[in-house]
């Protein structure tokens, strides 16, 4: 009974480190992306770069981070107040059972 707590009990701790190990890359890359489209949006809410190219900054610095973004998938609206740019995009893991991670941004 003793050994079986014992193997039951790592089984788990691998099962956890196995999903930490698939689950945590998809998650640091959103918070790195979204360092970079609220670093982009401060940059670009002073020059005049058109909508069309502030998607495309966005989708070049979504590769950066391991996050393949189509332009549809970005909606850039510019105001009085500045650039505001919303993303919406699905990263698919092997630990989540089929299942995939929803990122909006």
């Amino acid at each position: 009974m003793g050994k079986l707590k014992g193997i039951l009990f790592l089984a788990v701790i691998a099962a956890g480190f196995y999903i930490a190990w698939n689950m945590v890359p998809p998650y640091f890359n959103n918070y790195k992306l979204q360092d970079d489209l609220d670093d982009i949006a401060r940059r670009n809410s002073y020059t005049q770069t058109s909508e069309d190219g502030v998607r495309q900054i966005v989708i070049t610095k979504a590769r950066q981070n391991d996050v393949t973004l189509k332009e549809d998938q970005i909606t850039v609206t510019r105001g009085p107040e500045g650039i505001g740019i919303s993303v919406h995009y699905t990263v698919h893991s092997s630990a989540s059972a089929g299942n995939a991670l929803a990122r909006h941004v």
